[in-house]
Formats: structure tokens, C-alpha cells, sequence
């Protein structure tokens, strides 16, 4: 018998069952009681599946139990308790659910203000007690911006997510992330509210303050940032500064970059670099094209699935205005995650930037034909 494995709880609380469910969800085990809630002592057991407890441990003929909505216990011929609904589900698979650990799922990323020629720049910043420059706000925190989209946590579930990282996608530093569950039951879906730091080259768009003006002006703004920082957190001034305090505090949090492009990826990392800091960087899928100078980033990445689409090249005149740079990256991007693999390269995959959520599993399976491992990708999943 197999005894309980921990890593489960750690990976993930929920389970996507790559079948039919709908018998499935009526059972008891995700009790609704909006007023004061009570215990169910009884188990729910899936008996005889190919479960994936890691992309690495599969087990034959094997029993997943749960009680609560959680995993009780998993194994092959596991004892079962008395209060217990068996389903034998021959010949079906159940894997854990995927990790979107880049995403804007339920908080809306402001629209960029409209420009007036008649306005002059602003050069200051209209915010007291902050950081200087409106677009450093590392104060920001997603949870408090957060509001579950249940509309969206269906879509995700059919695509196989049941955890998202969730964060406000607005700034050159963004604030701190939410880790949720996509499960119905509001009481248990908080994972962590400050899941991690982000960061980008993107300015503000709450924001009109003219500095800083080009990718140059960003690298700089964060520079002086940690200069800033280093210097408040040895008590060499006197005034209070938010933005700065926050900062630091997040200082021991995952610092997720979003890069989107593969020579700022290697922007962001030198900066990092500078500092002690090892970012993980989102990248565009453009990586394989210089595969070898972001493995000696040793980042983690977190790659997109999102392929350019085909040209349409029937009309010769239109032909012309599509490059042979634009044609290979057409042809090569799926690759890109057997490229990375392949060469040592930690990464994850990600569903953001997809139109469509449907269009995730094509893609996924496009990627497993251009060289991706079946491991590999569950393991990046």
C-alpha cells in the first residue's frame, strides 16, 4: 500500500479529472452551506485509474480519496473507510490540475489615460508620501483589486487549471500577487494574498508622468529604485516613504518579470544581476533564438503559448510585405518550449496572451509535436 503523498497538498488542492464529471460533481464531498458550516466525515474514492501524482509517479490501477474537496489519501490498494462512495472509474486518467502562475484573472488592468497636447508634461509626481516616480508602485496589492470572475474560472477549469497567480498587470513595479483555487467554495479558495513581487519595463497607465521615456529611461529608474531602497533600509533618512517600505518588504517574495521578449529577458536579468536578485522572467516565445544566452541567466521562465498565426501569402503584393524573420518565427515558435527543455532550462507554461483558452491544448499538443517531452510539459503544467 502506498502511504499519503505530501507533496500533494504543496502542489495543488484540487484535481482535474480528464473525464466526464458530471455524475461526478453531484456527489458530497464539495458540501454548500452558506450559514454555519459542519463537517462531513464522508469520503468519495476513485478506484482503478491511471492517476499522475507527479508527471514522474504514475500509479496503475489506483485509488484517489478525498474528503472535504482535498485529497485524503492516494495509492494502490489503499484500505478504504466504512463512509465512503466508490467510483470506478476504469480506464480513466486523473491528473493534478495545472498552474497558471502568470495571470490577470479577476482584476481589471486599467485603461491608459487619453492624451491632451494642450497639457503640459508632468515631470512630478502628484502623489505624497510615495516613491518619486508614479510608476513604481510595489505598495499595490492584488488582493485588495481582486474579485472572482466565475465565468472565467469555468473556462479555466475545462482547460485543466485549477490554480491561478494572479496579479495587477500595471507599472514597472506592480505590487504583490494572489495565489487562487478556481473552485466554487469562496471560504477555501485564498491561497496566498501576497504570492509573489512583479516587475516590468511597462510604464503606468494611471499615471501621465512623463519619465521615464524609453527602455534606457526604465533600467535606469529601476536602478536608482534599489539604490533608493538600499539606502532607506539603512536608516539614512528621516522621512517616511510607502512605495520604498513596500519594496523591501516584498523583497523575499518570488520577483516575477515580465520581459516579453527574449534580449529584455536578458535586460532584466542583468539588472537583477547588479542586485542579488535572480528574477523569473515571462518571456514571448522567442527564447530558441538565443537559447544559449538565457541559459546562462540560470532564471526560471515562464514561457506563453501563444504561436503566430499563418500569413496569408496567396496574394503575391501582400506577400511582400511579410519578412523571411517573420516567416521563421511563424514556422520555429512552437518549438521553442523542446528548444528550452532540451537545453536545461526551467521553465513553466502559461495560457496568458491566448484570445482563446480552447486554443491552449492545440497548442500545448503543437508544441509536444515540434520536440516537446509528454513529461516535460506536465512537469511546466
Amino acid at each position: 500500500m502506498k502511504t499519503p503523498n505530501p507533496k500533494l497538498h504543496l502542489r495543488i488542492l484540487i484535481f482535474s479529472i480528464l473525464f466526464s464529471v458530471g455524475n461526478i460533481v453531484a456527489q458530497d464531498y464539495f458540501p454548500k452551506n452558506d450559514g454555519v458550516k459542519s463537517k462531513n466525515t464522508n469520503y468519495t474514492a476513485f478506484t482503478n485509474a491511471t492517476i499522475y501524482v507527479t508527471p514522474t509517479q504514475i500509479l496503475k490501477k489506483g485509488t484517489l480519496l478525498i474528503q472535504n474537496g482535498k485529497v485524503a489519501n492516494v495509492g494502490v490498494g489503499i484500505s478504504l473507510p466504512k463512509n465512503v462512495t466508490v467510483i470506478d472509474v476504469n480506464g480513466k486518467s486523473i491528473y493534478p490540475s495545472f498552474i497558471d502562475v502568470y495571470s490577470d484573472f479577476g482584476i481589471v488592468t486599467p485603461k491608459r489615460k487619453g492624451f491632451n497636447f494642450r497639457q503640459r508634461p508632468q515631470y512630478d509626481s502628484k502623489r505624497k508620501g510615495y516613491y518619486w516616480n508614479e510608476h513604481i508602485r510595489p505598495e499595490t496589492n492584488a488582493i485588495e483589486k481582486f474579485k472572482f470572475d466565475a465565468k472565467k474560472a469555468t473556462a479555466l477549469r475545462k482547460a485543466g487549471f485549477g490554480v491561478v497567480n494572479t496579479h495587477f498587470q500595471d507599472g514597472i513595479v506592480r505590487g504583490t500577487g494572489v495565489l487562487t483555487t478556481l473552485n466554487t467554495d469562496a471560504a477555501n479558495r485564498l491561497l496566498d494574498n501576497h504570492s509573489a513581487q512583479y516587475l516590468s519595463f511597462d510604464k503606468s497607465n494611471l499615471s501621465n508622468q512623463a519619465y521615464p521615456t524609453s527602455l534606457m529611461g526604465a533600467i535606469a529608474l529601476l536602478r536608482q529604485l534599489y539604490y533608493d531602497a538600499d539606502w532607506y533600509a539603512k536608516g539614512n533618512v528621516t522621512s517616511k516613504d510607502i512605495s520604498i517600505e513596500a519594496l523591501n518588504n516584498n523583497k523575499n517574495l518570488p520577483q516575477i518579470f515580465y520581459a516579453n521578449d527574449k534580449d529584455n529577458a536578458l535586460r532584466a536579468d542583468k539588472l537583477g544581476d547588479q542586485f542579488g536578485i535572480q528574477y523569473t522572467i515571462v518571456g514571448k516565445g522567442n527564447e530558441y533564438q538565443l537559447v544559449h544566452e538565457i541559459k546562462k541567466t540560470n532564471a526560471t521562465f515562464i514561457i506563453p503559448l501563444n504561436f503566430p498565426k499563418a500569413y496569408d501569402v496567396e496574394n503575391p503584393f501582400q506577400a511582400d510585405y511579410v519578412s523571411l524573420e517573420q516567416m521563421r518565427y511563424w514556422n520555429q515558435a512552437p518549438s521553442n518550449p523542446g528548444v528550452l527543455a532540451k537545453n536545461g532550462i526551467r521553465f513553466s507554461l502559461t495560457p496568458y496572451h491566448l484570445k482563446s483558452l480552447p486554443a491552449f491544448k492545440k497548442n500545448l499538443l503543437k508544441a509536444i509535436e515540434y520536440g516537446l517531452d509528454k513529461t516535460k510539459a506536465l512537469e511546466a503544467l
